[in-house]
């Protein structure tokens, strides 16, 4: 559950913000997101601890995009474990063009990709607690499995 929102949906975007947002980053959101924050909320209750406002998607690690950082290619296609990355990489540097929009838990969270090959997909970044980005359905799939209440679109 969303604990900011008190487990209810915040108030709905609207356009003219949402493209507030991409202009400012250089970048469009998927459509099944963009309607998400436009006609169901700007975050709330989802899975895991719910999912984040727009203006929170870019922390706890991405406070500090650097100029392009949503419009740079998110640069994976395919699950990437610690045999893919080498002892010494940058959490921060690997994971452009995508921004947390929930928080699992334990240094883990679900990432939306915004530009690439994998755009609109949600990713499981467990990249703090075992090195690793797992693929996920489109946002609009996932959030609507655990909307719909059946199977929990959110195991890594």
């Amino acid at each position: 559950m969303d604990r900011e929102s008190g487990g209810r949906p915040r108030k709905v975007l609207s356009e003219a913000q949402v493209r507030s947002f991409e202009s400012r980053y250089g970048v469009t959101l998927p459509e099944d997101y963009r309607t998400f924050l436009t006609s169901v909320g700007d975050g709330g209750p989802g899975p895991y601890h719910g999912i984040w406002r727009l203006s929170r998607s870019y922390g706890p690690r991405d406070e500090t995009w650097w100029p392009g950082y949503l419009a740079t290619p998110f640069p994976f296609t395919r699950a990437v474990g610690p045999d893919d990355l080498g002892d010494d990489y940058d959490e921060d540097g690997l994971v452009p063009g995508s921004m947390i929009i929930s928080d699992m838990g334990c240094g883990a969270f679900v990432r939306l990709v915004v530009t690439g090959a994998a755009g609109g997909q949600v990713w499981f970044d467990t990249l703090g607690v075992d090195d690793r980005l797992t693929p996920g359905p489109a946002f609009g799939d996932w959030y609507g499995a655990w909307a719909a209440g059946g199977p929990q679109a959110d195991t890594a």
